[in-house]
C-alpha cells in the first residue's frame, strides 16, 4: 500500500472531532458518577458494598473509552483521510483552466513591453483563442483575490472580462499568491475531472503562502502551472500622477523602485503543484508553449493525480471498538468465573 502524502481533506474537522469526543466521554462518565451517586444515596454503605462487589470500575471505564475513541475515529473519517495516489485519465477538451492574473503595481514595470500586465493579458488572450475547447476562467489578485470571470465556455464575455482587468480592480496592496490560488481552487466546479491553474505574475510572494497553497491545490487533483512576467534585471514601476501623467514609482528616500522577476519562488510554487514553471517571453512564447504542452497532455507528471479516500480505515475501526464495547461486561473477573 501506498502510504505517500498523508493527509485530510477538511483539517478543520478534526477539531471538531476531537470536540465532540471528548464531550462523549465527559457525557460517560458524568453518567456512571449519578448512578454511583444515586445508589448512595438509595442504600445503606453495607448494602451498597454488596451491590457494587461485581462491579468493575476498571471496565466501565474502558467501555468509555472504546466510545470516545469510536466517536474520535468517525470523526476522522469526516475529515476526509487520504494517503497514497490515484491517476484518472482525463480528455484535453473537459479540463477547465483558471488564469490567475497578478494586477499589483509591480506588473506596470517596463521591463516587458509596454508593460508586464498589458504583455500577460495579450498571452492569456492568444492562449484562450487558440485553445477553442474547455472552460476557462480568471481570478485577478493583489494583496487581496478576486474573481473576475467564473468559469465559461462563453470566450467573448471572458475577453471582456480580460480586457477590464487592470492594476485598479483591486485596492489593497501587495502580492498574496496563496490567496490568489484559494480563490482559483473555489472557482472549479467539484465534478470536473481535470482542472488547471495557470498562475501569471513577477514572482514577488509578499505574504509567502504560494507553496503551501498550490500543495493543498496539487492534494485535490489540480495542476498548478507558473508563467513569470518580467526579468530579473527588472525594470522601474510606471504609476498614473496626480496629473493623470504616467510617472515613476519612487520609494520614500526619491529613489525610483525597480521591481525584479522572482524565478525561485515561482519555480517552487509550480514544482509544489506538480506544474510547470516557463518564462513568458518577450513574444508570449512560454504561453504558447504551456498550451501545447497542455494539449498533448505532457504538461505534468502529475495530472490527473488524486489522494487516495480512506475513510473505510477509519469507519472499521469504529465499528470494531462499538462491538468491542457491547461484548464487554463490567462485571468483575472474579465476579464472573464464581457465578
Amino acid at each position: 500500500m501506498d502510504f505517500s502524502d498523508p493527509h485530510f481533506e477538511r483539517p478543520l474537522l478534526l477539531l471538531s472531532a476531537l470536540l465532540v469526543a471528548g464531550l462523549a466521554f465527559a457525557g460517560l462518565r458524568w453518567a456512571e458518577h449519578r448512578r454511583l451517586t444515586g445508589l448512595a444515596g438509595f442504600a445503606a454503605e453495607r448494602l451498597l458494598n454488596r451491590l457494587l462487589s461485581g462491579h468493575s470500575a476498571g471496565r466501565r471505564l474502558t467501555k468509555d473509552l472504546a466510545v470516545a475513541a469510536a466517536v474520535l475515529l468517525l470523526g476522522f473519517a469526516a475529515a476526509g483521510p487520504r494517503w497514497g495516489y490515484r491517476t484518472t485519465a482525463a480528455r484535453a477538451s473537459t479540463e477547465d483552466v483558471v488564469f490567475v492574473l497578478d494586477v499589483s503595481k509591480s506588473m506596470m514595470a517596463g521591463d516587458a513591453r509596454p508593460s508586464r500586465l498589458a504583455r500577460a493579458k495579450s498571452s492569456v488572450a492568444a492562449f484562450v483563442k487558440a485553445k477553442g475547447t474547455g472552460s476557462v476562467g480568471l481570478v485577478a489578485f493583489a494583496g487581496q483575490a478576486f474573481l473576475q470571470c467564473p468559469l465559461t465556455r462563453d470566450y467573448d464575455a471572458f475577453h471582456r472580462a480580460l480586457e477590464e482587468t487592470d492594476t485598479g480592480v483591486i485596492q489593497v496592496p501587495g502580492t498574496d499568491i496563496g490567496r490568489a490560488l484559494e480563490e482559483a481552487e473555489a472557482a472549479f466546479a467539484p465534478n470536473r475531472s481535470r482542472k488547471l491553474v495557470i498562475l501569471i505574475t513577477d514572482g514577488e510572494d509578499l505574504e509567502a503562502g504560494g507553496v503551501d497553497a498550490a500543495k493543498s491545490l496539487a492534494r485535490k487533483g489540480m495542476v498548478t502551472h507558473t508563467v513569470g512576467v518580467g526579468t530579473a534585471a527588472g525594470g522601474t514601476i510606471s504609476v498614473v500622477g496626480a496629473l493623470g501623467t504616467l510617472e515613476t514609482l519612487k520609494d520614500s528616500e526619491g529613489a525610483p523602485v525597480v521591481s525584479r522577476l522572482d524565478e525561485a519562488t515561482l519555480a517552487k510554487v509550480a514544482e509544489a503543484a506538480g506544474g510547470r514553471f516557463l518564462l513568458l517571453g518577450a513574444a508570449g512564447e512560454g504561453m504558447e508553449a504551456l498550451r501545447l504542452a497542455v494539449e498533448a497532455g505532457t504538461d505534468s507528471a502529475h495530472a490527473g493525480r488524486q489522494g487516495v479516500p480512506r475513510e473505510e480505515w477509519f469507519v472499521a475501526l469504529a465499528l470494531l471498538l462499538i462491538v468491542a464495547e457491547t461484548l464487554l461486561s463490567t462485571r468483575r473477573r472474579d465476579a464472573a468465573q464464581a457465578s
